[in-house]
């Protein structure tokens, strides 16, 4: 059974990455991330690096996330440094995405952890809500996913991690992550009581397809 737990499990900062490829230029995308990006990142300080297929529900088929200790990992000179100056093949790749969306999130507690199951990179399976909420439902919202929809997910035994963040850059700005044990579809508490309060709901399923160990 998972845990609620005031502290993050694997830093407060996380890079998504969300994209499209054409067909011709997916076959170079994984082995560009395993052998540039994710090492690079690694040397920096960064916690963990996964890629990602989507699976089902809707949004771009390519996500590639970045754990960190801190969102300030992104502003610093170390990581600005490797954007301004791009090798080559980091900067035609970069050329090459489709209705690319980027966002930089800040963890917001708490969260849930299954207790022995987390290990050091993202979980094979992922869902990712991505939405905004009425100014006046916030509080409202907030209140609900600390007492009623944590304690439920909890009772899962399927949930590894779940955990929320709100975006400095992107949008919409919620955006929600669980990992997940198998790609099996689940029963969510918690839109059943928001209804239009909730604007722009993106919701996907993903499959890990490469990590960074």
């Amino acid at each position: 059974m998972a845990e609620i737990s005031d502290t993050p499990g694997r830093g407060t900062g996380l890079l998504a990455i969300f994209c499209d490829l054409d067909v011709d230029d997916r076959a170079d995308f994984r082995p560009w991330l395993i052998e540039d990006m994710f090492p690079a990142r690694m040397q920096i300080g960064f916690n963990a690096c996964a890629s990602y297929d989507r699976v089902a529900g809707e949004g771009q088929q390519f996500l590639t996330l970045y754990e960190m200790p801190s969102l300030g990992h992104l502003y610093g000179e170390a990581y600005q440094g490797l954007r301004r100056v791009r090798k080559p093949r980091d900067a035609a790749y970069h050329e090459k995405f489709r209705n690319p969306e980027r966002y930089t999130l800040a963890w917001t507690g708490p969260e849930l952890a299954s207790v022995g199951r987390m290990d050091a990179t993202l979980g094979e399976f992922i869902r990712v809500d991505r939405f905004n909420l009425n100014p006046s439902a916030v509080q409202d919202f907030n209140i609900q996913f600390v007492t009623r929809y944590l304690p439920a997910m909890a009772q899962s035994a399927d949930v590894i991690r779940l955990r929320r963040y709100l975006s400095m850059e992107g949008s919409p700005s919620h955006f929600l992550l669980r990992e997940y044990a198998d790609s099996m579809e689940y029963a969510d508490p918690l839109w059943q009581d928001l209804g239009e309060d909730v604007k722009e709901l993106r919701s996907a399923l993903y499959r890990r397809v490469i990590a960074n160990r």
